[in-house]
């Protein structure tokens, strides 16, 4: 479960940006998550119950937002929306495709609270 070892070092960043920033607290955490980056949303929830507790993250709400996998074509130039692993152009069936989205995991946004 790689998703714990993401938290476990996602906190301490998180921490550092809070204490850096002379911030009191964060109240939510918004993270971006590709639909192929191999992370499961409900198993990262789990790991940041059981990673946040007594750190300055531990009242924040976590908020995962799952980004598709979107392409675009390198021979007729469309961008489209991968849907069930389709990797082909829905205009002219070509494989060659350079991928937009779908891969990315990092923080989106950070709400605190100012001392």
């Amino acid at each position: 479960m790689h998703e714990l070892s993401i938290i476990q070092s996602l906190i301490p960043q998180i921490e550092e940006f809070l204490t850096k920033g002379n911030y009191r607290k964060a109240n939510k955490i918004c993270l971006e998550v590709g639909a192929m980056s191999g992370v499961i949303p409900d198993a990262l929830e789990f790991a940041y119950t059981i990673c946040a507790q007594g750190t300055l993250v531990e009242s924040a709400e976590l908020c995962i937002r799952m980004v598709p996998v979107t392409a675009s074509c390198e021979t007729c130039f469309i961008k489209f929306e991968v849907h069930d692993y389709c990797f082909s152009c829905p205009q002219c069936k070509s494989t060659d495709l350079k991928m937009l989205t779908g891969n990315e995991l990092k923080v989106k946004e950070i709400e605190v609270e100012e001392q």
